[in-house]
């Protein structure tokens, strides 16, 4: 008899600050969610989200960063923790421009997203409906 993955469910992965943790935290991501039984198309969306948050924690901060992936029966979240406390804003940027499409990415693909700071580090987050 198959199992059937609970509807509400979590991975937790933390990593160091380190140039291989967006890659790690794509394959993390991909992997779990098309374990439990998502579509690829979410799955490669959740994938690209979560690589830009993470290579922005690892470009904006110092110290380690952790994923969280929690999924419920109407939506998936994801949040990225860095131990930078500066909350990141979309700045405008042209097709020309090498970097900083990352915001605006999320802004565009994902259902909601959002940003909050705690004492010392901030989670950006995004969820996929």
């Amino acid at each position: 008899m198959p199992v059937v993955p609970p509807r509400t469910w979590e991975c937790h992965l933390h990593l160091t600050n380190d140039p291989r943790a967006p890659r790690i935290a794509r394959h993390t991501i991909r992997t779990a969610l098309l374990d439990y039984g998502n579509s690829p198309e979410l799955a490669a969306t959740a994938e690209l989200l979560t690589s830009e948050l993470v290579t922005n924690a690892v470009k904006h901060s110092d110290g380690p960063l952790s994923v969280r992936l929690h999924t419920r029966t109407e939506a998936i979240r994801i949040g990225v923790m860095d131990n930078d406390p500066e909350l990141p804003n979309p700045l405008p940027c042209t097709t020309d421009d090498p970097f900083g499409r990352g915001l605006f990415l999320v802004e565009a693909m994902a259902t909601r997203w959002g940003r909050y700071r705690l004492t010392d580090s901030k989670v950006v987050w995004f969820e996929l409906g």
